[in-house]
């Protein structure tokens, strides 16, 4: 059975705004999703505007979509989207992109978090919201190796 399923992967989230408010959010959007994480916004005349697609290293294989609708996506509880990091300097990176942030725009939410130790791994992440209605849990999976574990 388990030759006949597909193997999916993750190719995009969508994330949908309150009508009106898009072209307000779009400067401090791409300057700060594209600064501080790497994104290459971009626009497809074949979507309607105003919209913006936050691409990856691979453009159009990874992105979030942000976009205008009268029923916008709301997210009151720990709903959120994983970004795996490089190396714990990466999230710490990161995480000082946002405090900085913080310091100016009083949009931005962090939610810091203890590192995560297991048997087998540590986790250093942390947790930002901003100018979209979702989290955004940026980490570092660290393998222990065999004489680290308990």
């Amino acid at each position: 059975m388990s030759n006949l399923m597909a193997k999916a992967r993750i190719n995009h989230m969508e994330v949908t705004v309150a009508r009106g408010t898009l072209d307000a959010l779009m400067p401090a959007l791409e300057s700060f999703y594209c600064e501080t994480l790497g994104f290459k916004a971009a626009r497809l005349g074949a979507f309607p505007a105003p919209h913006v697609f936050l691409t990856s290293e691979d453009p159009g294989r990874y992105f979030i979509y942000v976009a205008e609708h009268e029923k916008p996506m709301i997210v009151g509880g720990d709903d959120h989207l994983g970004f795996h990091m490089e190396d714990c300097a990466a999230v710490d990176r990161v995480l000082a992109a946002c405090r900085a942030q913080a310091e100016v725009d009083e949009r931005m939410e962090i939610r810091d978090l203890d590192d995560l130790v297991l048997e087998q791994t540590r986790t250093h992440a942390f947790y930002f919201r901003y100018l979209l209605p979702i989290w955004f849990d940026i980490q570092f999976i660290e393998f222990k190796r065999p004489d680290e574990r308990n």
